[in-house]
Parts: structure tokens; C-alpha cells; sequence
């Protein structure tokens, strides 16, 4: 029985990927021709239709939904028995790459990096900032190795480890942060005073749950995409918001001039590291939270 190459699997990986023959012979730095041929090839390797033709249009069947799927599992773990077996299993060596939410990236990345070229010095890492959501699709697919995030995540297979625990900060006009210090009573602050993330930024969860903040009527209409604008809105609105540790001890909301105190002890957020149960290198990626456990912990 002639087994389907990875190659051709990649093409129709490419081809789901695009929804697109041309962009997807173009990415794939081939004809349509040859990938038209290769698609066909895979079809009667599998003995089953993977796409519906109907002229110039195409969809994709059922089953080739779930080909898809499957070459994707088999392309990352060719990918990491390659570079595994390049470096005979040596833990630390290769190239890694991360993906981590914006409101750990900026503030984190940057020491990891320098930790990792005294520790790791034959580890090369890549990184990329994404949302949680979006994180975990690259995840899946092998775009990234490890992904960087605020725990829990609900609704993936993938391996966890908790790296550290990040408090939560207020920050905020002078009075009004004190004020509720004082009370830790949402009832006894302005409608519209608490400033937060848009949704899509887990950090707005995390806050919420950790803050114990369940009046809606408190929280500004407005939402950010970024800690930069919130502080940003926070000051010129005079109310206030709940930024992460690591944030401040990078300056956030200082430059601003809001008041920044700190919150209980049980106000936090924790950081922890995902990535795939099928992986072989498990033991290099251990290693590296060890690193970014390190980094985090000193902050």
C-alpha cells in the first residue's frame, strides 16, 4: 500500500489554509498545476474525495475536513521527530517557538530572553503575541510550540504546567483608589469608573474573577486593545483599573500619573505554559518553564 507523502499532505493543508488554488500553490512556491495533481494523488491514495468541484469553486467533504486535521497532527510531529532526532534528544537544544498573550509579552519576554542566552545558550527561540483564543489554534496546528497564557483555559488536550502567580494591581485616580481600598465596596464607586480590556483579552476575565467585580454598572463602556490606551483613558476619565504586577513593575500607568496600589494577596492572576501531550521534546520545553518561572518569580 502506497502511504500519502507528507509533502502532498502539506499542499492540502495549504489549500484548506487559503480556500484559494492559486494563493495556495503560491505559498506552497509551486504550480496550481502541481498542486491540482497532488490533491488528485492524495485522493486516490485515501480512496476517498477530499474536495467537491464544481467548476472554479471547491469545497471541502466531510472527510477531507477531517484529512486535514489529521495531516496537520502529522506534519508538527514529523516537524519535532526531525529536529529531535537532529539533536539526538539533548534537552535544550533547536529552536523554539512561543506564543504568548499581550499582556505577558511585553513584560516578560524581553528577561525570559536574556535568562535563556545564560541558561539555554543553544536554544533559539522565536516568539509570537496572540490572543488566548487565537494561541491555542496556532497551538494545535504546530505554528507554535508553547504557548504562554493566564490560567485556567477551558476546551483543549493540551499538557499545563502553572509557572507563577501574577497580583493585581489598582491604579487610578487618587481619591477613588484610596476610597476603595478603604471599602473594597463596588456600591460605594461612580457608575462607569472601572476601565478594562475589550473581551477578546483574558486579562479582563481574570480581573473580574480575581477582583470579584460583578456590578456591571461600574465598568466604562469603553474597552481597549491595549494596557497603553487603558491607562491611558483611565487618567483622562479620573477612574480607575486593575493592571497586572509585571505591567507596573515596567512603569505602566506611572508615566499617567495615576495612584498605584496594591490589592490582597488573593487578588491575581496565575501564568502558566501549555503545549501538545504528542510533543518528543517535553523535557526541553520543562527545562524552559523553568526559565520563564524564574523570570516571572523575580518580578
Amino acid at each position: 500500500m502506497e502511504l500519502p507523502s507528507l509533502k502532498h499532505l502539506s499542499y492540502l493543508v495549504a489549500l484548506h489554509q487559503h480556500q484559494h488554488f492559486h494563493r495556495a500553490a503560491k505559498a506552497c512556491f509551486i504550480s496550481q498545476s502541481t498542486l491540482s495533481s497532488a490533491i488528485l494523488k492524495l485522493e486516490e491514495q485515501l480512496n476517498c474525495q477530499l474536495l467537491e468541484r464544481d467548476h472554479k469553486t471547491f469545497s471541502f467533504t466531510v472527510t477531507g475536513e477531517e484529512v486535514v486535521n489529521k495531516a496537520q497532527q502529522l506534519i508538527v510531529q514529523a516537524t519535532e521527530l526531525k529536529q529531535f532526532a537532529q539533536y539526538q534528544g539533548q534537552i535544550g537544544c533547536g529552536s523554539v517557538t512561543i506564543g504568548c498573550i499581550p499582556t505577558v509579552a511585553p513584560y516578560l519576554l524581553s528577561s525570559v530572553s536574556q535568562a535563556c542566552q545564560l541558561e539555554l545558550p543553544d536554544l533559539e527561540l522565536f516568539f509570537i503575541e496572540d490572543t488566548t483564543e487565537n494561541l491555542l489554534l496556532k497551538l494545535a496546528d504546530g505554528s507554535i510550540d508553547i504557548a504562554l497564557l493566564a490560567l485556567p483555559v477551558d476546551g483543549h488536550n493540551f499538557r499545563t504546567k502553572l509557572l507563577g502567580q501574577d497580583p493585581f494591581y489598582i491604579a487610578g485616580e487618587q481619591h477613588l483608589v484610596e476610597h476603595f481600598l478603604h471599602t473594597q465596596d463596588y456600591q460605594q464607586v461612580p457608575e462607569a469608573s472601572v476601565f478594562l480590556l475589550s473581551k477578546e483579552h483574558c486579562l479582563t476575565e481574570h480581573a473580574l474573577s480575581a477582583c470579584r467585580l460583578g456590578d456591571q454598572s461600574r465598568i466604562h463602556k469603553f474597552s481597549s486593545s491595549s494596557l497603553a490606551t487603558l491607562v491611558e483613558m483611565t487618567a483622562f476619565h479620573q477612574g480607575f483599573t486593575f493592571l497586572p504586577k509585571m505591567a507596573v513593575d515596567q512603569g505602566v500607568g506611572a508615566k499617567q500619573g495615576l495612584t498605584i496600589k496594591a490589592l490582597p494577596d488573593d487578588m491575581y492572576r496565575d501564568i502558566g505554559m501549555l503545549w501538545r501531550d504528542t510533543s518528543l521534546r517535553t523535557s526541553t520545553y520543562l527545562k524552559l518553564g523553568e526559565v520563564v518561572s524564574d523570570c516571572l518569580n523575580k518580578k
